[in-house]
């Protein structure tokens, strides 16, 4: 009997929110989003990948943080994230068809501790 995929990975340090790096000039919004995607594929290389990128996928993501951001700006600051489980090849894509609408959340943690937890679950149906 085939077993669902699922990867959980902690990643220490925040990605930005849509307000924090809203204006700020394009390479910088460039490196952002490749550090990030380059952080999301180390660690779910060494967690392992799936045998093929998932069609069908449920994603859990947590954002640790000293100050709660506003709900646009939590689900914004994963896009970087996301991007990188695809281009990893964790999912197939990254549309509502693939991967529904993620679980959000966000808990408060001292300054200086912020982090992230991300969470993809295998579903075997298209619901």
């Amino acid at each position: 009997m085939k077993h669902p995929y699922k990867l959980e990975f902690t990643l220490d340090g925040l990605p930005e929110t849509t307000n924090s790096i809203g204006r700020k000039h394009w390479a910088v919004k460039a490196k952002e989003a490749k550090t990030w995607k380059a952080r999301v594929g180390y660690l779910a290389r060494k967690h392992g990948l799936p045998k093929k990128p998932i069609k069908h996928a449920h994603l859990t993501l947590i954002r640790f943080s000293a100050k709660s951001p506003d709900p646009d700006g939590l689900v914004s600051s994963f896009k970087h994230v996301i991007d990188g489980l695809v281009e990893i090849g964790v999912l197939e894509n990254d549309k509502i068809s693939n991967i529904g609408m993620p679980d959000y959340a966000w808990e408060k943690c001292g300054p200086k501790k912020g982090h992230i937890i991300v969470i993809v679950e295998e579903r075997n149906d298209t619901g």
